[in-house]
């Protein structure tokens, strides 16, 4: 059974990475700096499948036959479920955006929203491409605090004067919101802060990608109430949570103080990491890729047209359920 990705040219990011594609070239995957959607749940997963020997093609026009992964986002609002053969089977990942009604099955990054959606399994998000580590030269060092990612998921709290003055008078630190071009830079980095808001949101769509980098990097972590967080993750152990920009200083304390404590931290997280780091998560694409995927198709082939009908009303509610909800 035929499996593809699709990729339209207009969603490649930048026109470096148009021509690898143009030219039937790969794009490097240790390229720094940051990685657009389309390339990290695209163009990266079907490149890592085919240096492992699993064969998918990677198209630019959706197909209508077959098995076809596709970035919900980069669907047409407008595709209906009855528009393709009965032998054409959908899969949406979800990512950031929203699952859209005519696919089959939806991919979404955030395991406590694969539990409440229907339809849906996790993978995570592939860790930063390239990351490197905090030094080990640091040793008992505790000088830099750092946020990885867009300004605007980073609660407002951080941003203040008072606050930043507070870090540097109070426990001689330094902030440091990281720009793109160096997100996989961990190097000079004593501990990640990733706040989204202070509202305990569970925040469904977003993932613990931030979190498995810090595993990764050998950094102890601060996060909020993401569900995400607290489902890959177990606060206390191999991370920690805090509800207000005052536990944060708390934590950050604890952590510029007690070295025993930061090195369980971090010592947790490198276990806990072995289950989302680029090897597991293969092995979570080649299982979707050659056993899930085969074995769904086939049962929707033997389906009725009434039961394909009602199977899609019911997505229809889903999604709709989801979006209300988010």
């Amino acid at each position: 059974m035929n499996i593809s990705f699709y990729l339209p040219e207009k969603y490649f990011p930048s026109e470096k990475w148009l021509q690898a594609w143009q030219e039937h070239r790969p794009l490097p995957l240790e390229e720094s700096g940051k990685a657009a959607a389309v390339h990290c749940w695209i163009y990266q997963t079907w490149t890592l499948l085919r240096e492992a020997g699993i064969e998918t093609s990677l198209v630019k026009e959706l197909p209508t036959r077959g098995v076809v992964l596709a970035l919900s986002g980069t669907l047409d609002s407008s595709l209906r479920s009855n528009h393709h053969a009965s032998d054409f089977f959908l899969v949406d990942i979800v990512a950031d955006g929203l699952p859209h009604p005519a696919a089959h099955l939806h991919i979404v990054q955030n395991n406590a929203h694969a539990q409440r959606l229907p339809n849906s399994c996790f993978i995570p998000l592939w860790p930063q491409a390239a990351l490197i580590p905090r030094q080990k030269s640091r040793a008992t060092l505790f000088e830099r605090v750092a946020f990885f990612g867009d300004p605007k998921n980073l609660a407002e709290e951080f941003f203040s004067f008072s606050w930043q003055q507070h870090l540097q008078e109070k426990l001689s630190l330094e902030f440091e919101i990281r720009r793109a071009d160096r997100w996989h830079d961990y190097s000079d980095v004593d501990a990640v802060v990733a706040i989204r808001d202070f509202s305990r949101s569970r925040q469904l769509h977003k993932p613990a990608t931030k979190l498995y980098n810090a595993w990764l990097a050998g950094v102890p972590f601060i996060g909020g109430h993401d569900s995400a967080y607290q489902t890959d993750g177990q606060p206390g152990v191999d991370y920690l949570v805090a509800s207000s920009p005052k536990q944060v200083l708390e934590h950050l304390r604890r952590l510029k103080e007690d070295f025993d404590f930061r090195s369980r931290l971090i010592q947790n997280g490198s276990e806990s990491v072995k289950k989302f780091n680029q090897r597991a998560t293969l092995e979570r694409w080649k299982i979707l890729i050659q056993e899930t995927l085969p074995t769904l198709a086939l049962e929707w082939q033997k389906k009725s047209i009434l039961q394909r009908r009602c199977y899609f009303v019911a997505q229809r509610a889903f999604c709709f359920i989801d979006r209300k909800l988010r």
